[in-house]
C-alpha cells in the first residue's frame, strides 16, 4: 500500500491524502488519513506538490523514433518531403532495431510520467509488417510499465500502394489494436472515401477503435473529416473515432469549417492536434502559418481535443523528448493559450482528454476505485508545471512507484 500525504489534487481544495491499496487502486482520498492505521504503507510526503493522473500520449510513431539522430536530410522541410525521407529508412527496417529504438522511447516517455501510449506503425509495401513486429516486441517487453496500443497506419495510402489493403488485415491479425488511415494520401477523392470505408469495415470486424491521420495537409480541398464523422454516426461509433492533425480545416472558409465542426461535435469525434511537429513542419511564404488545426474554436464548441508527441527525432521532426509537459508547452504557444484558465485546457489535453481517446469506456483520474496511475509533479499549479517542465519525483503505475524525473541546477 502507498499513503501519499499533503498532495494538491486538481479540482480539489487544499492538501489531500491519498491511500492506494495492494490491488493498485485508490482506496481513500480525504483531507486527513490516519497514518497509524496503515503501518505497512509506504508513506510519501508530497509537500503540497501537484498530484495528477498519468499523462497519455495518443499519437506516436514508435517504429520511426531516433532514425534521425545523425541528422534529418531535408531541403524543403515539408510534410511531403519528410514522407520521402522515411521511404529508404522503412525499406531498411530490421525487427530487432525497431524494437530497441521503440523500447528506448517507451522508457523515456515513462520516465516523464507518460504510462499510456498509442503508437502508429507504418503498414505499406515498403515496411510490410517489419515495423509492426518490432513494436509488438517492444510492447511485450515494456508491458509492466506502459500500456501500449498499436495503430495499423497506411501512411502511403491503401489503394495507390499495392498490397496495403491485404497488409492492413494482416496487421490486425498480428498485433495491431487500432485501425488507422490516411485518406489524404490517396490520389482520388473516390479512393479517399473508399479508404475510409475500408477502415470502418476492418474496425467492425475486430471491434476496434479508429484513429486516422485526417486531412493532414494545407489543401482546403482535403475534406475527409466530415465524411468520416458522419460515417461514425452511421456505424454507431460516436466517441470511438479520432482524427490526428486535422489541418486542412484551418485553410477552409469559415462557413464550411463551422459546418464541419458542428458535425464533429454531434459525432463526438476526437481530434488530436500534434502541435510540436506541425509547428515546425513546412516552409510557407510569408506570412507563415502555424500549420495546426482550429484548436480554440474546437475547444470552445465542446469538441474533445488532445495533443501528443507525434514523433521523436525522425524524418519528420529533428527534436522531441517524449515529455508531455514539453509538447504541451508548445501546444500552449501555437494555440495562443496564455492564462491560468487556458493552461488548464492544455493540461487536460495531456490527461483526461487523451483518456477519452485511449480508452473511452474506462474510468480515469484520481477517484476512489480507479486504477492508481498518477504523477507527483513539483509544482503547485498547471501553468507552473508547464512553464518549468517541472520535476516528477514520483511516477506511479498501478499503485507502484516505477520512475522519477529529476531536474538539477547548480550555480558555481
Amino acid at each position: 500500500m502507498i499513503l501519499i500525504k499533503n498532495a494538491r489534487i486538481l479540482d480539489k481544495d487544499g492538501s489531500m491524502d491519498i491511500l492506494i491499496n495492494d490491488e493498485g487502486r485508490y482506496e481513500e482520498i480525504s483531507d486527513k488519513i490516519d497514518e497509524s492505521k496503515h503501518s505497512n504503507c509506504q508513506v510519501i510526503d508530497a509537500k503540497g506538490m501537484l498530484a495528477a493522473p498519468t499523462f497519455i500520449n495518443t499519437h506516436m510513431h514508435l517504429d520511426k523514433v531516433y532514425t534521425s539522430v545523425s541528422g534529418r536530410e531535408s531541403v524543403e522541410e515539408t510534410l511531403e518531403e519528410s514522407i520521402k525521407i522515411m521511404h529508404d529508412r522503412k525499406r531498411k527496417y530490421v525487427v530487432e532495431d525497431v524494437k530497441n529504438r521503440a523500447v528506448r522511447a517507451i522508457k523515456e516517455c515513462v520516465a516523464y510520467g507518460c504510462t499510456k501510449i498509442r503508437t502508429n506503425v507504418d503498414i505499406d509495401n515498403m515496411a510490410n509488417l517489419v515495423g509492426l513486429k518490432g513494436v509488438v516486441a517492444a510492447k511485450e517487453e515494456c508491458k509492466d510499465i506502459c500500456d501500449i496500443q498499436i495503430v495499423a497506419f497506411p501512411q502511403e495510402g491503401i489503394f495507390n500502394n499495392e498490397g496495403t489493403e491485404r497488409l492492413m488485415w494482416e496487421a490486425m491479425e498480428n498485433g495491431a489494436d487500432v485501425v488507422g488511415g490516411m485518406p489524404a494520401a490517396e490520389w482520388l477523392d473516390s479512393y479517399a472515401k473508399k479508404h475510409v470505408d475500408l477502415v470502418f469495415e476492418i474496425a467492425k470486424k475486430y471491434n476496434a477503435l479508429i484513429d486516422m491521420h485526417m486531412d493532414q495537409s494545407k489543401d482546403m480541398f482535403d475534406r475527409s473529416m466530415e465524411y468520416t464523422a458522419v460515417k461514425s454516426m452511421e456505424e454507431g461509433m460516436q466517441g470511438k473515432v479520432t482524427g490526428g492533425h486535422c489541418t486542412s480545416i484551418a485553410y477552409q472558409n469559415q462557413s464550411h469549417a463551422a459546418k464541419v465542426m458542428e458535425i464533429l461535435k454531434i459525432a463526438k469525434f476526437n481530434v488530436c492536434t500534434n502541435t510540436q511537429t506541425l509547428a515546425i513542419m513546412g516552409v510557407d511564404n510569408e506570412p507563415r502559418t502555424r500549420g495546426v488545426t482550429r484548436i480554440r474554436e474546437m475547444v470552445e464548441m465542446g469538441i474533445n481535443v488532445a495533443t501528443a508527441q507525434d514523433t521523436i527525432c525522425d524524418g519528420f521532426h529533428l527534436y522531441g523528448t517524449g515529455d508531455p509537459l514539453d509538447y504541451g508547452l508548445i501546444c500552449a504557444y501555437t494555440a495562443q493559450y496564455n492564462t491560468p484558465k487556458t493552461a488548464r485546457i492544455v493540461f487536460d489535453m495531456l490527461t483526461k482528454n487523451s483518456a477519452k481517446i485511449f480508452a473511452p469506456d474506462e474510468k480515469y483520474g484520481i477517484e476512489v476505485g480507479n486504477v492508481a496511475d498518477l504523477n507527483i509533479i513539483d509544482a503547485n499549479n498547471v501553468q507552473e508545471a508547464l512553464r518549468l517542465r517541472a520535476a516528477r519525483p514520483y511516477i506511479i503505475k498501478k499503485g507502484k512507484v516505477i520512475a522519477k524525473f529529476e531536474k538539477k541546477q547548480t550555480l558555481i
